[in-house]
């Protein structure tokens, strides 16, 4: 899960000490404006990315899992008295932030897909599905066939960890999300003024 925050001391420059002096229902109010603009352009960042950006699925011929997409469908927002938040759950908008080393979790080797019939789809899926998979000896690679009679291809390199560099692109810029966030906030100070 991803939190981008909007607090009072990020907003100041904008709105002033305004923000600092109304209520809590009044801050609530503002940040659920803010927090709600905000998850707007992130969940439309997300879909634009997911609609052209698969290039692992394209260089191995395979279907695109979606995941920028489905990480935009439940992108959601939450606020209290002290910030609005968004909240994208998916681990995969985390190098947005900074560069991310992926470790094996339940084995000793993380399985990177190596042929389309592998893309997005776990060791236990293909072997539901009726592959043979096995392992060469002490090579790092999974091979597996769904028949006697086919030549075994390489489905997964094995890997101990992969380090993902920072990918400031899998979200709208800082500057993006806190002008949203202000204008937002401002449009509830203007309608309450009224």
């Amino acid at each position: 899960m991803l939190k981008v925050t909007s607090n009072v001391e990020q907003v100041r420059y904008r709105l002033g000490a305004w923000v600092s002096k109304v209520g809590g229902a009044g801050r609530r109010q503002l940040y659920s404006a803010a927090a709600n603009a905000v998850s707007i352009i992130v969940r439309h960042h997300l879909r634009q990315l997911g609609s052209w950006r698969h290039r692992s699925a394209q260089e191995l011929g395979a279907q695109p899992t979606g995941i920028l997409g489905k990480a935009a469908t439940r992108t959601t927002w939450r606020a209290s008295t002290d910030s609005g938040e968004v909240l994208i759950p998916t681990p995969a908008v985390r190098r947005a932030f900074h560069d991310v080393e992926i470790r094996p979790k339940s084995w000793m080797f993380l399985t990177i897909p190596a042929a389309r019939e592998s893309y997005g789809k776990r060791v236990a899926v293909l072997a539901a599905l009726g592959w043979r998979i096995f392992r060469p000896g002490k090579a790092k690679i999974l091979k597996g066939r769904l028949s006697k009679d086919e030549a075994p291809k390489v489905l997964y390199y094995l890997k101990e960890s992969v380090n993902q560099p920072q990918d400031r692109s899998l979200l709208p810029s800082d500057e993006e999300i806190h002008t949203t966030a202000a204008a937002a906030m401002m449009s509830v100070i203007r309608a309450a003024a009224r």
